[in-house]
């Protein structure tokens, strides 16, 4: 098959998820805090797609998410490639059926994606970099216990999906076990 139905319901997922958390940033601005949950985003097309269908998924997926949030153009783009890319390479390692592996990447990512992005908008200056950073990393870690909730919520919402559409509901290259 020349293109993957699950590329378009992977990228149809993860937009709903981003406008998801726009929505839930916009209606508690009185906190004072945002939350910030986008590791989910960077799973499950590595883990279930083959590798070109995976990137024309993460290229799209990371182009609207460049364009919803204030960040310098192409980071999260590039960060979804590499972190995805990563993934992809070491796939075998993870069940993707089950939610718990899914889940621990999604931390990760989540991490490694709040790190960059707060660094980037610090304008990269050491200095001014642990000031704010009590700030966010407050955020980072509410962002965290949230994500205990919604990503199992968000993979088995995307493999339900996948059973819905009638398209193939395992991965490319499932683990030996």
């Amino acid at each position: 098959m020349i293109f993957d139905k699950r590329s378009l319901l992977l990228f149809a997922s993860n937009a709903l998820l981003l406008h998801l958390m726009l929505l839930i940033n916009s209606s508690i601005t009185f906190v004072g805090f945002n939350l910030f949950i986008l590791g989910p985003l960077f799973i499950i097309a590595p883990l279930y797609l083959r590798a070109d269908q995976f990137f024309i998924t993460s290229l799209l997926t990371g182009f609207w998410v460049d364009a919803a949030l204030p960040t310098p153009f192409g980071v999260v783009t590039l960060l979804m490639l590499t972190i995805g890319s990563l993934i992809l390479l070491i796939r075998l390692r993870f069940r993707a059926e089950k939610n718990f592996h899914p889940t621990l990447l999604a931390h990760i990512a989540n991490f490694i994606t709040g790190i960059t992005l707060f660094y980037l908008s610090t304008g990269a200056n050491l200095t001014d970099f642990f000031i704010p950073f009590s700030t966010s990393f407050i955020e980072l870690i509410i962002s965290h216990l949230a994500l205990l909730v919604i990503a199992p919520w968000f993979f088995n919402f995307q493999r339900s999906l996948f059973s819905i559409f009638e398209t193939k509901t395992e991965p490319e290259s499932l683990p030996f076990v």
